[in-house]
């Protein structure tokens, strides 16, 4: 087992990926158009002059929606030794009926050697990620596995220009509707191996009736067959283009789309109700778990800026009820005065020791040296994850799964490397 899995022994299913409120009423506003508007939405001509991709006949039986959403949620146990990458997740993929998008920037040849036991699919998926210095991203009915610095921002890019299509739409006869429903319905995008990314576009666009200005941002490649299942134009297309660090921009018409850079900072805002009398215990937990988020609190109401990862935080905190299987996160009490820590990242074990010297006045102390001859490396990336741990809580899933031994000394913790 790596130091890796060893350090996942509390890891639990993050929040519900989309809002729900969101989903339904597309859904609705779908139903009523659908019914007033019989044969508005048959697909679109293809371009003149699109290269679109030969398609198959059959593409793959994948799960969607709820189905989607359980199959990630479903415990399973992993053991991988030398795998290579690529071949793995296929075989996820084939056997858990999901899509499954590796990011071309990700080398798909290293051999992987893992042993992970009765974690959700998603957890085994973030620690195949976080082994190959990847992450994932969970964009409509596909994982996305890709740089750490994409996918951290892929699904705030989404709902940022999902929502320019949402906040117009009424249930009426104007074009500007009809258009905007067009944009919202979904489509499977399949495609074999060799096409070109561009080729992907121009299927795209042939299908939403679409031009794209600026397609010759994105190079020439040739992708291996894949699948995106039931995705929206917006989906799709942030898919495709999230491998080239583009994002994209709709015309004020909304028939065409500019190829842009990728926001480097995506935010969003959402403002939730308060119980009254919790106002002060609910955002001591929000800033404590998530100190650089800065949440605005007025009356009972309060305001957050951030990812929807960090979005969909704060709603699990402030309702708790809500999650899945309504079940509340485990609490225990600690003693008054005990420090207690709440985070969840990967990064190398020396940031991790850098930040908690900042933020909690441990000091560490280590002989280089040592830790040198004992091949102990410090800019080692492992995935560290704590709810309402205790610092030595902390400090076990920190340093025994590197070898390395501990011993505190009131604020001072003295590392040496564990006996062999």
């Amino acid at each position: 087992m790596t130091p890796l899995q060893q350090s996942l022994d509390t890891f639990q299913a993050t929040p519900k990926e989309r809002f729900g409120v969101t989903g339904y009423r597309f859904f609705l506003v779908a139903v009523v158009l659908q019914a007033s508007f019989p044969g508005q939405f048959a697909n679109a001509q293809p371009l003149p002059g699109s290269n679109a991709p030969v398609l198959t006949d059959t593409p793959p039986n994948f799960l969607t929606d709820r189905a989607f959403e359980d199959a990630l949620a479903e415990s399973i146990s992993l053991a991988w030794q030398g795998q290579n990458l690529r071949d793995g997740l296929q075989k996820l993929s084939k056997t858990k009926q999901l899509s499954i998008i590796l990011d071309r920037r990700i080398d798909p040849s290293q051999q992987l050697t893992l042993q992970i036991q009765k974690r959700t699919l998603k957890t085994v998926l973030k620690v195949i990620a976080t082994e190959a210095r990847a992450d994932i991203s969970v964009l409509g009915n596909t994982v996305y596995v890709g740089p750490a610095r994409i996918a951290s921002r892929l699904r705030t890019v989404e709902e940022i220009v999902a929502s320019q299509l949402a906040t117009t739409i009424s249930v009426d006869a104007s074009p500007q509707t009809r258009r905007r429903f067009e944009l919202l319905k979904r489509q499977t995008l399949n495609w074999p191996d060799l096409t070109t990314p561009r080729e992907l576009l121009n299927e795209v666009a042939s299908r939403y009736a679409l031009k794209i200005e600026s397609v010759n941002l994105v190079p020439h490649d040739l992708w291996r067959q894949a699948t995106l299942p039931s995705g929206s134009a917006t989906q799709l297309l942030l898919t495709i283009l999230a491998q080239f660090n583009l994002s994209f921009e709709w015309t004020e018409s909304r028939d065409g789309i500019r190829l842009v850079d990728m926001p480097l900072d995506p935010r969003i805002e959402k403002q939730f109700t308060l119980k009254r009398g919790t106002e002060q215990t609910i955002l001591s937990k929000i800033t404590r778990r998530m100190p650089d988020l800065e949440p605005k609190v007025t009356a009972r109401r309060i305001k957050v800026v951030g990812t929807v990862e960090q979005i969909e935080t704060v709603e699990a905190i402030i309702y708790p009820e809500r999650q899945p299987n309504n079940a509340r996160p485990n609490q225990r009490k600690v003693a008054d005065g005990v420090t207690v820590f709440t985070f969840e990242a990967t990064a190398p074990l020396g940031t991790f020791m850098a930040t908690l010297e900042k933020q909690s006045g441990f000091m560490f102390q280590y002989d280089p040296k040592a830790f040198k001859q004992a091949d102990i490396r410090l800019d080692q990336r492992i995935f560290l994850e704590a709810k309402e741990l205790t610092a030595k809580e902390v400090f076990d899933k920190m340093f025994p799964p590197q070898k390395i031994a501990y011993k505190v000394d009131g604020k001072t913790v003295r590392l040496t490397p564990a006996p062999r």
